[in-house]
């Protein structure tokens, strides 16, 4: 190790650390930032850059352009940075699967599962369902593949089955 290094390493002990970065310019940019935040409470750091660059461009300011990175600086010292999107939602939109419905013919649902056999075929099923009280309304099963014209018949029964026989429109 050199001397020059070495007595770097003991002088900046003794010296202690620098101080933090800051410019003399960025008490004049915080009360903008804060006043665009408050007007935008829900944008973060580089919308705010954009709306903070845009006013500055239109006012008498003496800031020709601010860096994004010195606006989410001085933002984060500030605490004025939005939290961190986690991608989960809240624990109080967990969905256990029930859909309520007080009255029959309210809400209805589809959907269609697959069956493997021993026999290395597969039945594909189409079904429709009330959710009010889970009665299954209409159904088709098949070895092939389900089309939409098979989708459809499932609703136009079900609709048959609940109304009755209903004139179709033609188109």
């Amino acid at each position: 190790m050199s001397r020059s290094n070495l007595y770097q390493r003991i002088y900046e002990r003794q010296k202690g650390r620098s101080a933090r970065y800051n410019k003399q310019e960025d008490a004049l940019l915080l009360p903008l930032i804060e006043e665009l935040c408050d007007c935008r409470a829900t944008n973060g750091y580089r919308r705010i850059t954009a709306h903070l660059n845009r006013k500055l461009r239109t006012g008498d300011y003496s800031f020709a352009r601010v860096n994004p990175k010195r606006v989410y600086r001085i933002m984060r010292l500030n605490k004025l940075l939005l939290p961190k999107h986690t991608g989960r939602v809240g624990d109080n939109r967990a969905h256990e699967g029930k859909v309520v419905t007080l009255h029959s013919n309210t809400r209805w649902c589809s959907d269609g599962f697959e069956i493997s056999c021993w026999n290395k075929e597969k039945v594909r099923v189409v079904f429709s369902l009330d959710c009010c009280d889970r009665e299954i309304m209409s159904y088709v099963a098949t070895t092939k593949g389900i089309s939409a014209t098979m989708v459809q018949d499932v609703l136009v029964e079900s609709i048959e089955k609940r109304f009755g026989d209903t004139p179709r429109a033609t188109a």
